[in-house]
């Protein structure tokens, strides 16, 4: 074999050689392309799934104690949410009622045509009318008044005892006197049905009166320690740990709660504090500590958003 041949053998092995190495770095590229987007998708997928507010992230797993007192004869909707974000949770009954004064508020509500609206801002307040209906001869009447109520767990309970309330959006006190100053004629002077707690704060009253309304109060129930919290709240710390979160869902169940917790595993400093409302994260606040979060409207949709936040701030 001549030079000549020699050299063209060479030329020929470089040329091969170098379209295997081009064609394996397209081979690279292309692989190296795939695996980035396929980790940008993943990313996105993630992102995309932490932006869901009712998605949390089921691995973590954290704590909330409800400083409550559901019914035990109907589902509690909070806990339902909760369970179904991923979250472990525990009912601390915080509250206990007591009716009182039915033979006044039965008196008014057979006189129910003297007032021009009832107004209902808590579930007890729906059940102390609902057990002296069976007692009013002109029912029908009472039933047919214009009603109120704070937020969507009263107004449910208001519809279910028979009544057709208005306020299911307002998410407090200040919230529903507003929206009935709007709704009630400015020609109607007659006074409104207030049937109410014990510890019942102004706002209502302050913000009808300023509009010219005028409230007929009537101390229905009255609200007291549940004697179960301590011990309930004691029992929950040692099957589940001290709780990632606490959620108050009245200044008097923090109150009584702040009054149990001596000597418990439980500090409020240490614990994130979930208000509902701004009234009970404005008794929350007078004690020194500062809400995690704080839900708008007494809903359990409103709580979980509400925590979510938190976390994202």
């Amino acid at each position: 074999m001549g030079i000549v041949e020699v050299m063209v053998v060479v030329v020929v092995v470089v040329v091969v050689v170098v379209v295997v190495v081009e064609v394996m770095v397209v081979v690279v590229v292309v692989f190296e392309a795939v695996l980035i987007d396929d980790l940008i998708a993943a990313l996105d997928l993630e992102m995309d799934g932490k932006s869901k507010d009712s998605s949390p992230d089921p691995a973590l797993k954290e704590t909330v104690f409800l400083f409550k007192s559901p019914k035990e004869s109907e589902p509690d909707k909070f806990a339902e949410v909760l369970k179904d974000a991923g979250l472990s949770y525990a009912n601390i009954p915080v509250l206990s009622f007591r009716f009182v004064n039915q033979e006044d508020l039965k008196f008014n509500l057979s006189a129910i045509h003297l007032f021009s609206a009832i107004i209902f801002t808590s579930v007890r307040a729906v059940e102390a009318v609902a057990n002296l209906m069976h007692e009013i001869k002109d029912d029908l009447s009472v039933y047919k008044t214009q009603s109120f109520a704070v937020g969507h767990t009263t107004v449910e309970a208001a519809k279910t005892a028979g009544f057709d309330p208005l306020g299911a959006d307002s998410g407090n006190s200040q919230a529903l006197g507003e929206f009935i100053v709007k709704q009630v004629s400015s020609d109607d002077t007659r006074p409104l049905l207030y049937p109410c707690s014990n510890l019942h704060r102004d706002t209502l009253k302050d913000v009808l009166t300023s509009n010219g309304k005028h409230l007929k109060e009537i101390i229905a129930y009255e609200t007291c320690p549940n004697e179960r919290l301590k011990g309930a709240l004691e029992e929950s710390i040692e099957k589940q740990g001290v709780p990632d979160y606490v959620v108050f869902f009245s200044p008097s169940g923090f109150q009584y709660t702040m009054d149990a917790i001596g000597g418990s595993e439980m500090h409020l400093d240490r614990v994130k504090i979930i208000a509902i409302g701004p009234t009970t994260k404005k008794a929350i606040c007078d004690k020194g500590y500062t809400p995690f979060a704080t839900a708008e409207k007494p809903d359990p949709q409103s709580l979980l958003r509400a925590l979510l936040q938190g976390r994202k701030n």
